[in-house]
């Protein structure tokens, strides 16, 4: 029996052209939970989420009326936790032979990061004319961008590994977690801005032990050259062949190269082993017979 942390994107439940309705989006967890079902019984596990497509709607929401207050990037990232957890929650524990219970989850961030004087991560929905906060992105629109601090503990980390401990099955750390920050000792408070999710699941695999770190996205492997002519699958990689690759810019920061950060950092506070795959890759990634395997 492994602790293992299983990232899901939170693309994988919301497919492009999508709307995004809970139909769509259970019937996607409800495939999810069918492929992961063999491994949650038999090990001890924590599934992480993203929620980008989810946050976006919720900012959409929020931009279609004056009637209500709008709510902070945190509070919005609260929301699609209990969103989020409640679907995966109830599909995993239709599935799995253990209980499964969702934990809304915040992240210590430090707040002299200097990603809060330097907002870069776009989130939310496309404008066409510019506004405070917005930036233009890749010809698509204007979109705000927030800050995205390094994640640096998750708070209820303790709890969390106790309950595994107890044979459940964990949800947290969705969208990356609720960032905070401290306020005073053992007082925090919430701040406007977005975790990487793949960051967060790393910080609290460390932080309960965890043996395996596994990062399903969209592609079988992680790839060098992706996107050109010749493209080359990454079967297994070193600490410091991730890091050279990272340095060349062989990863783009909006994809893949936040997966590689996350597992270098895993490996190299404890972690045994990273596998980064999609979903129907998953049952030989396992095997070590596909995915990119990072030790």
């Amino acid at each position: 029996m492994m602790k293992i942390i299983i990232a899901l994107g939170g693309n994988a439940m919301i497919l492009p052209k999508e709307r995004g309705s809970k139909e769509e989006q259970v019937k996607h967890i409800r495939y999810t939970a069918k492929r992961l079902e063999s491994l949650v019984d038999r090990n001890q596990c924590v599934i992480t989420h993203g929620n980008g497509p989810q946050v976006g709607n919720l900012m959409i929401q929020q931009e279609a009326t004056g009637e209500v207050p709008k709510m902070p990037l945190d509070v919005l990232v609260a929301e699609t936790q209990g969103e989020l957890g409640y679907m995966l929650q109830q599909e995993f524990d239709n599935a799995f032979d253990k209980d499964v219970i969702t934990i809304v989850t915040q992240v210590v961030v430090d707040k002299n990061d200097a990603a809060f004087q330097n907002p870069t991560k776009p989130v939310g929905p496309f404008f066409k004319e510019p506004k405070s906060g917005y930036k233009e992105d890749a010809g698509r629109g204007y979109r705000k961008v927030v800050s995205s601090p390094m994640p640096l503990e998750v708070l209820e980390a303790e709890q969390i590994n106790s309950l595994i401990s107890d044979n459940a099955c964990v949800i947290a750390c969705g969208g990356g977690g609720i960032p905070v920050v401290q306020i005073a000792p053992g007082k925090h408070e919430g701040v406007e801005a977005v975790i990487d999710k793949d960051l967060a699941s790393q910080v609290l695999g460390n932080q309960i032990g965890a043996d395996l770190l596994i990062i399903l996205t969209t592609v079988p492997y992680a790839y060098l050259n992706f996107g050109k002519t010749n493209q080359k699958q990454i079967e297994k990689m070193t600490i410091d062949e991730a890091k050279k690759y990272l340095e060349k810019g062989e990863f783009a920061e909006g994809s893949m190269a936040p997966k590689i950060r996350a597992s270098i950092r895993f490996l190299e506070n404890g972690g045994r082993k990273v596998i980064i795959t999609d979903i129907d890759t998953l049952d030989p990634a396992l095997k070590l017979e596909a995915g990119t395997i990072i030790e």
